[in-house]
């Protein structure tokens, strides 16, 4: 036996580390010589004799020298500085910043609200001559080195990316011939992916934490694209050990009932036995808790209502959190009798109708609309002209997969696409290259794109907007539940519909819209099904399937 095998590890990574040299350089600052050199691909490797080497140098300048770097798309980890020889009185200081926007990485710890919560982006370092030195871990697109040292030149041979990421095959696709649909789908599915790091993240630069009551749209995403994975399973044992009864996950009531739904329709997809009835106990004492804080004329003891950011405190988020206890209850009927508990299952029944009862006002949020929709409480063709009001105005990243829904379920797709395009078709059209903890039109205003240094009448996309915990720079530009548009197009679109538990029967019943053609793929657990549908001249569609033998296909037109 080696070594290495006697000894006691807690764990192991199941990331791997690839490395990305910079695509751009997009700015420099005080006396930087051969900036370009820092794009050359080059030997990982650091020499006696580098030839090609970009020169920092703190001499007869007013400013220090800095260079800014593009590195072409978000992703997660840190980077690697190789350095030459240097010249300095000790060793060279060296401030990196990384910034999901150009400003970001630029800006100061404090400046509109930059920070290092739950990562740190910015920090300075020592740098010594001929090193090889791994500096940082968070999300990033873009990267800031300033030599901070008076009198002192450092000579960097390499500044690579390090890309830490689940080496994932993308199962799940989708292509249309709008290619601004595509992006976004393609976008949305990478956003997810990124944030697949130790758990279910809900952020890769902050909250790097597993906040279950936002993974239901990663849940949806990840089944759609990677299929089965325990990294999934993980984060929800994890949450459930965190949080003994009576508590509530995350400190919030809305949170367990996420994490039941959750539960739900990951065991649809999948269909594994073993892991739904690991959490029978804890889900059947949590369902008995749920259906106690319903009282008899659909009034409730729930201590605190959270649905999304924008609705948190107001009477719309209230109406909008007891829709979701409606949708989790009906959840919890179907669970409770897998549980064989048929008293529970009538009970859960029996709570989310005088819910419903006692729930049917009207809000004036397009989000807690479309719970009410989803959970049976408002009709959705009576309430599509309110959710189509001001196109995509009133959406938020995180409860977009289900206004989505909403929409599809009340009017028509060509609407409901268009509305789509235009909410995600702005991010990517200002550079986004992942999906925002959250995303409002008005911010649009007179704004540059995110891999831009502004001029002074320009506002910043990113730190000038945003809003509650992510005002600033603290906002996320890549948060995994802004991934919907990936089950959305999936389920809506290609008409792809769990009718049987683990995918043993399922629907095939498309909606184009105004779209000519589309096509995907669908990971279940006998294989992937592949779907084709062609829009023709008499308004209806040619439709092909090509699914495992095992799973029973039902088309509608």
């Amino acid at each position: 036996m080696s070594f290495i095998d006697s000894l006691d590890f807690v764990g192991k990574d199941d990331r791997v580390r690839k490395f990305l040299f910079p695509k751009k350089i997009i700015g420099t600052w005080g006396n930087v010589i051969g900036a370009e050199k820092l794009l050359e691909e080059k030997p990982l490797q650091i020499g006696l004799s580098e030839q090609s080497v970009t020169n920092l140098i703190n001499k007869d300048s007013n400013e220090n020298a800095a260079v800014l770097l593009d590195f072409g798309f978000e992703l997660h980890g840190g980077i690697r500085i190789l350095s030459s020889w240097s010249a300095c009185k000790g060793y060279p200081s060296v401030r990196v910043s990384f910034g999901e926007s150009a400003m970001e990485a630029v800006s100061n710890i404090g400046f509109k609200n930059s920070t290092n919560d739950h990562s740190t982006r910015d920090s300075v370092v020592t740098l010594p001559q001929l090193s090889d030195m791994e500096i940082g871990q968070t999300g990033f697109r873009f990267v800031y080195i300033e030599l901070l040292s008076e009198n002192a030149k450092i000579d960097l041979k390499a500044v690579a990316a390090v890309f830490v990421y689940r080496d994932l095959e993308y199962k799940g696709t989708f292509e249309c011939d709008d290619e601004k649909i595509n992006a976004i789908y393609n976008t949305a599915a990478y956003t997810c992916h990124l944030n697949m790091q130790n758990m279910l993240w809900d952020g890769i630069k902050r909250d790097r934490l597993v906040w279950i009551g936002d993974s239901h749209p990663e849940m949806l995403t990840m089944r759609t694209v990677f299929g089965k994975q325990s990294i999934l399973e993980e984060s929800l044992d994890f949450v459930r050990e965190q949080t003994p009864l009576p508590g509530w996950m995350n400190g919030m009531p809305s949170y367990s009932m996420w994490w039941l739904i959750i539960l739900w329709d990951w065991f649809t997809h999948n269909g594994d036995e073993k892991f739904l009835l690991k959490q029978k106990d804890y889900a059947v004492a949590l369902m008995h808790q749920l259906c106690d804080s319903v009282n008899e004329d659909g009034t409730d003891t729930i201590p605190s209502y959270f649905l999304d950011w924008p609705t948190n405190g107001t009477p719309d988020g209230a109406i909008g959190a007891r829709a979701l206890l409606v949708i989790a209850l009906k959840k919890a009927e179907k669970l409770a009798l897998f549980y064989g508990d048929s008293d529970l299952s009538a009970l859960c029944s029996k709570k989310a109708a005088v819910m419903k009862k006692s729930n049917n006002v009207d809000s004036s949020r397009k989000t807690v609309t479309a719970f009410q929709i989803l959970a049976g409480i408002k009709d959705a063709t009576e309430k599509n002209a309110f959710l189509l009001e001001g196109g995509a105005k009133g959406l938020s990243t995180f409860l977009s997969y289900y206004v989505l829904k909403a929409m599809a379920l009340g009017g028509s797709m060509k609407d409901t696409l268009a509305v789509m395009k235009e909410y995600y078709g702005a991010m990517l059209d200002k550079g986004a290259t992942t999906f925002w903890e959250d995303f409002n039109m008005d911010w649009l205003e007179n704004t540059g794109n995110i891999d831009e240094l502004l001029s002074s009448d320009q506002r910043d996309l990113h730190g000038d907007n945003g809003a509650f915990c992510y005002i600033g720079y603290r906002h996320s530009l890549c948060h995994g539940w802004s991934s919907g548009p990936v089950p959305f197009l999936a389920e809506e679109v290609l008409g792809i519909k769990i009718l049987e538990i683990g995918c043993k029967k399922i629907c095939i019943k498309p909606n184009l819209g105004d779209l000519k053609w589309a096509k995907g793929t669908y990971p279940t657990p006998f294989g992937i099904i592949s779907v084709s549908h062609k829009a023709l001249s008499d308004g209806t569609v040619e439709t092909t399937v090509d699914a495992p033998e095992s799973i029973d296909i039902v088309i509608e037109k």
